[in-house]
């Protein structure tokens, strides 16, 4: 049986989310490690600022009553020179591994459509095997691996692309399964 499952824009009231997600080592061991309070709470204002400047971080809701399982998000970010979108996604360790992240995915892609987006990037951390699975599993094709940072901490990353093209109707392109 699938579980209810939908997008809300990030708002203030996700707080407590950012807090939870940026303090759980399960979830940042491979961003460099869990932060303080004060760290989560910059992560959120970046967020919500990202938000008010057009880019798009979604809570991920699921269950009846809805819970928030993570965020998943595309938005501007800089690589070699270039102006480009990247995919990123967070999940509270209980939903990890069930699916959640290619189902966010895939309610996610009409937004990304309607702002004309058409290339998706993403970089996950070389040893984060379960963020690289699932973004071969969705189409991404894997290029050279590079070093960025997150929250100023050095990261390994592989990086992925994956052109988007809506279908004849121009709806979005179903994702893999």
């Amino acid at each position: 049986m699938q579980v209810f499952m939908r997008l809300r824009p990030y708002a203030e009231e996700d707080l407590r989310l950012t807090q939870r997600l940026e303090s759980d080592p399960r979830v940042v061991g491979h961003l460099g490690g869990a932060g303080d309070g004060a760290h989560a709470d910059r992560v959120h204002r970046r967020r919500i600022a990202a938000v008010a400047d057009g880019d798009l971080f979604f809570t991920i809701l699921i269950g009846d009553p809805e819970e928030p399982a993570g965020i998943i998000a595309v938005w501007r970010a800089e690589f070699a020179g270039e102006q480009v979108h990247e995919l990123g996604a967070m999940l509270l360790p209980d939903h990890q591994a069930r699916g959640v992240a290619g189902r966010a995915f895939a309610l996610l892609l009409p937004y990304v459509l309607d702002r004309g987006v058409r290339m998706l990037h993403a970089f996950p951390a070389v040893s984060n095997k379960p963020s690289n699975a699932i973004l071969d599993k969705l189409g991404f094709t894997r290029g050279e691996e590079c070093d960025l940072d997150y929250e100023g901490r050095p990261l390994r990353c592989a990086h992925w692309v994956r052109e988007l093209v809506p279908d004849t109707a121009g709806r979005a392109p179903e994702s893999p399964s």
